[in-house]
């Protein structure tokens, strides 16, 4: 079966990002190897767009990428920003289940934490916790369960689309899809539009 993973947490910003940890071949490999028997196919919201200047259309892009996903897979090891937090909320309404990678002792997990006065343990930040179908430790943890949820069949599936995505997806599908070549190779590869 084909999958298809929403790479959140993909892009570095610029200078100041420079050492920031983001995906790469490395995190693709070690998903894809946890998800076997699945193929899986990567969608990258890093992929140039057509046009920079269409926001609404790169937004749309975006969220169009997390409601066609499988699944969406947060590279949460180094702290994170809004964009990664909308993400996650999107895919909650799109019923797209959302794997966060966080590691033990990492920004978004602790063994054991002081917080608001009492001591935690095993926490995991409440957004990440209530957002998320999983929290694995690595990236082959993740792309495992990732098969876990697909051989469970447990896929929620679509809910409703608010207004403010819809906007924006439909940007994206009437003027930035048809050049968007990273992802109608995505999409061909995912038997969801003619080869």
């Amino acid at each position: 079966m084909k999958l298809s993973v929403y790479c959140s947490g993909s892009i570095a910003k610029g200078a100041s990002d420079t050492g920031k940890l983001t995906w790469s071949d490395t995190e693709r490999m070690e998903v894809a190897k946890g998800a076997a028997p699945h193929e899986v196919v990567f969608l990258n919201p890093d992929d140039p767009i057509t046009d920079p200047h269409n926001t609404l259309g790169q937004f749309g892009r975006d969220m169009y990428q997390v409601m066609v996903a499988t699944a969406v897979i947060v590279d949460a090891r180094e702290r994170r920003g809004l964009g990664i937090g909308v993400e996650m909320a999107a895919a909650g309404t799109f019923g797209t289940p959302v794997i966060v990678v966080a590691p033990p002792n990492s920004k978004y997990r602790a063994d054991t934490l002081e917080y608001r006065g009492v001591t935690v343990h095993d926490y995991v930040h409440p957004h990440v916790a209530a957002l998320s179908a999983a929290i694995a430790d690595d990236f082959l943890a993740a792309g495992e369960e990732l098969a876990r949820i697909v051989d469970a069949n447990a896929l929620p599936g679509l809910s409703h689309v608010p207004g403010w995505l819809g906007r924006a997806i439909d940007e994206y599908r009437d003027n930035v899809l048809g050049a968007d070549l990273p992802m109608l190779e995505a999409l061909r590869q995912l038997d969801l539009i003619p080869g």
